[in-house]
């Protein structure tokens, strides 16, 4: 091998080493920030003792605008939980924080890392409709639609629907979630692991609307009653008891 060639091995070799290495890093990193998420994240929703605290100090703690924004997701959720006031959380709360990546410009592969925060979305905004703090849906509406790179998926779609069920606005959100339903949403992109948990947060909230026609999600919503998420959800909306199994109920 000529000097010149052996010199370009090396320096593409140590270009692959420090790519390498810098990945190695990132995976690191992502792996600790999600283990204290969902630290706080099953502390919120398991309702276990000090919570709100847990989520305080997380939030306070957290300098990643990512994991921190979706922090202030759980803590806006323990707060209508207990009651608390939760203006300065909603002010402080940035979801374009969580999905933008160098120079804030939105970021495909950070949107689907986080489609997750969608699910405590619809969350908030059932616990919102339960505190009747329709003040709450309204600004979780607007920072979603700060989001206008999200709009042609799922995700977006389905807290669209959300809140005009909640809200009682436009058709409720009806076509949508009898369409999520149907198969009938080709035209969007939507995170495939999470498309099942989707389907069942709208016949949760078709059932809400009293608009669930097809006996065929009934036991599709029995089983979401056995979840962390459907508790959650479908005691926020009122009709957990409707679904949940013979001596589930705490």
């Amino acid at each position: 091998m000529e000097y010149m060639e052996y010199i370009a091995f090396i320096v593409i070799l140590s270009l692959l080493v420090a790519y390498v290495m810098s990945r190695v890093y990132a995976l690191v990193k992502r792996v600790k920030g999600d283990k204290k998420y969902i630290d706080a994240y099953q502390a919120v929703f398991g309702k276990k003792e000090g919570s709100y605290e847990k989520v305080c100090e997380y939030v306070k703690n957290e300098t990643d605008p990512e994991y921190q924004n979706k922090g202030y997701i759980l803590k806006l959720c323990s707060e209508l939980d207990n009651h608390l006031d939760y203006e300065e959380t909603l002010k402080q709360m940035d979801l374009r924080g969580i999905f933008t990546g160098k120079n804030n410009h939105f970021s495909k592969e950070r949107f689907l890392q986080n489609t997750d925060t969608y699910l405590c979305l619809y969350l908030a905004m059932a616990k919102a409709r339960q505190a009747s703090c329709f003040d709450v849906l309204n600004v979780l509406c607007e920072k979603t639609n700060l989001l206008p790179e999200t709009v042609d998926t799922v995700e977006y779609q389905l807290a669209k629907a959300i809140y005009n069920s909640l809200c009682e606005k436009e058709d409720r959100g009806l076509q949508f979630l009898n369409d999520l339903l149907e198969g009938n949403y080709g035209q969007y992109t939507y995170d495939k692991k999470l498309i099942g948990l989707y389907k069942r947060f709208a016949a949760a909230t078709l059932a809400y609307n009293g608009e669930l026609m097809d006996d065929y999600y009934l036991e599709d919503l029995r089983s979401f009653a056995d979840t962390g998420l459907g508790i959650n959800y479908m005691k926020s909306l009122d009709i957990y008891d409707r679904f949940a199994s013979a001596g589930e109920e705490e």
